[in-house]
């Protein structure tokens, strides 16, 4: 069954190894939030989607 994942804080090095681990280990589709999208590059695109944001903003 395919789940979807939610990795905070995408660009940083723990998130890269998760999101590694998830592509190679499982058939998950991942959700990448990050504040700046365009420093990412996305190593499965079909897997893989961008939510520009600051988890640190409360609206």
């Amino acid at each position: 069954m395919t789940k979807k994942v939610l990795i905070l804080g995408a660009n940083g090095r723990i998130a890269r190894l998760a999101e590694k681990e998830f592509l190679t280990q499982t058939d998950d589709e991942l959700k990448l939030f990050l504040r700046n999208p365009e420093r990412l590059q996305l190593q499965q695109p079909q897997r893989e989607s961008v939510i520009d944001g600051d988890a640190t903003v409360i609206n």
